[in-house]
């Protein structure tokens, strides 16, 4: 597995050089100040996805792999680890490119094993504590769901079908760890709003990100991309720093990728409850 620095890729002269005329002929509105994750926020939903933000995915598929390679990318099934505020967890993800998505987190504290699930079906979210005891699934609401469900760490809403949810619009320019970027904003379903950073010389993706909370507080949650691996021919983040509203809080980093397992849809819903309930007798 071939890992690159973010900030070590090779330019895409030629894709950028395209950009750039495309950019320059676009109305002087467009070329907005640094974009902050409010501003992202309370943009108008526009009815067609503009010149600007389509060249940019454009450019983005075709350094990261081609078109085709990302379309052939079905799905994904990784491990890791996760670093939250100094907490250490392990994850198992599977994302999928119809937006369906599962997370499993496992730790241990004071020598006790826990383990939760997090599941996405395509249109309902549900969470299940699997350890140290089973507990019944349960509906996962509010906006953590939402961010859980929209914010995907691999595959991106680039390519059809999970594409034709959304609908892009061209923010202006922003820096993403000191370098210099595109941005766009994509308004998908229930106008749920996400924003992406493109580098200005590499034309890769290298931060995303949407409303979340953190500790219970609705924060401007983002993740910056550190470091890429090619997977199945695609090259998607191997590390990833967390950020809300803009401070580093955590970490998360891939043990490994795979790609295009045969998955049973079956996982993503949630299951039929099989914990015995016990039965109280009313006198």
């Amino acid at each position: 597995m071939k890992i690159l620095d973010s900030s070590k890729a090779t330019p895409a002269s030629s894709i950028f050089i395209a950009l750039c005329f495309l950019l320059i002929a676009a109305p002087a509105a467009i070329q907005a100040q640094a974009l902050t994750a409010v501003e992202a926020k309370v943009s108008q939903r526009p009815k067609l996805t503009d010149k600007a933000s389509r060249q940019l995915i454009k450019n983005c598929l075709a350094v990261s792999g081609g078109k085709q390679a990302y379309i052939d990318l079905k799905n994904v099934t990784a491990t890791g680890s996760i670093v939250e505020a100094g907490k250490v967890r392990e994850f198992e993800l599977i994302e999928t490119q119809d937006g369906r998505r599962q997370l499993t987190y496992s730790w241990k504290f004071l020598g006790r094993s826990y383990k939760t699930r997090y599941s996405f079906d395509g249109v309902h979210s549900w969470q299940q504590e699997l350890l140290p005891k089973e507990k019944h699934p349960e509906a996962y609401t509010g906006q953590d769901a939402i961010h859980f469900a929209r914010q995907h760490w691999l595959i991106q809403p680039f390519v059809v079908p999970l594409k034709a949810d959304f609908v892009f619009k061209y923010q202006g320019e922003s820096k993403v760890a000191g370098r210099g970027s595109y941005v766009i904003t994509g308004f998908g379903k229930n106008n749920d709003r996400s924003w992406f950073y493109f580098d200005k010389e590499k034309s890769m993706l290298t931060r995303w990100g949407g409303k979340g909370t953190v500790a219970g507080i609705e924060e401007y949650m983002d993740y910056r991309a550190t470091t890429f691996a090619t997977v199945n021919g695609v090259l998607l983040p191997k590390q990833i720093e967390l950020l809300a509203e803009n401070s580093p809080f955590g970490t998360i980093t891939f043990k490994s990728i795979i790609a295009n397992k045969d998955l049973d849809a079956k996982i993503f819903y949630k299951p039929a409850n099989t914990i015995p309930t016990m039965r109280q007798i009313v006198r």
